[in-house]
């Protein structure tokens, strides 16, 4: 069996994103956004959520997993990736690549300066997806639960965490989980999602074991 190969976009480390996420989040931060991408574009044939315990992507990365989570958290800052980092280093992140990417420049000069081959109109990570009617109504329907039973906090971070929720969770589970944190007087997206993801992980184990 011949080794399994990733598929990687190549003009992200062409358009000055490898030394502008070094220097906006940090050093080694390429490092982890690169694996990042690769996880994608192996699970998605469009960007779209992905999961890998902290611990795989800190051993991928060659990074401690508290490096690798700060440097997450860094990334969710600079608007570069929507992800849920868990406390526990054996557990799941939760994470989408940003779509558009934040360019260290506009968008007409990084596309000048790509080899021909590159200026195309069709580059993953550069175009934004349109909802459809659907899952934009899905998603209403989400936030409206949070901000009903969870908190009235809102802002970009939160909206694009209940986006991944809204993709990666049933909606029954994530209705009980909100009723769960507004029983126990709970403001916490971060706690509804790791609940989430523990509970799913409980019943995938389960199912093995049978």
């Amino acid at each position: 069996m011949s080794e399994q190969r990733t598929w990687f976009p190549v003009w992200l480390e062409l358009c000055g994103l490898p030394e502008w996420i070094n220097s906006k989040v940090r050093q080694g931060a390429w490092c982890v956004f690169k694996k990042l991408v690769e996880l994608d574009c192996d699970a998605n044939f469009q960007p779209g959520h992905f999961e890998i315990p902290l611990s795989d992507l800190a051993r991928r990365t060659g990074l401690p997993p508290d490096t690798v989570a700060r440097i997450l958290h860094g990334l969710r800052r600079k608007r570069l990736i929507s992800c849920f980092v868990p406390e526990h280093p054996d557990e799941n992140i939760l994470c989408k690549i940003t779509v558009p990417l934040p360019l260290p420049e506009p968008r007409d000069v990084v596309l000048g300066r790509l080899p021909r081959a590159f200026q195309r109109d069709e580059l993953r990570y550069l175009d934004q997806i349109v909802l459809s009617d659907e899952k934009e109504a899905q998603l209403r329907e989400i936030v409206d639960e949070y901000l009903n039973k969870v908190s009235q906090k809102m802002n970009a971070m939160i909206l694009d965490e209940l986006r991944l929720i809204a993709a990666r969770f049933p909606r029954e589970r994530i209705r009980r989980h909100f009723a769960r944190a507004r029983a126990a007087g709970l403001d916490s997206l971060a706690w509804v999602s790791r609940e989430m993801a523990r509970e799913e992980l409980r019943e995938q184990k389960n199912v093995k074991s049978h």
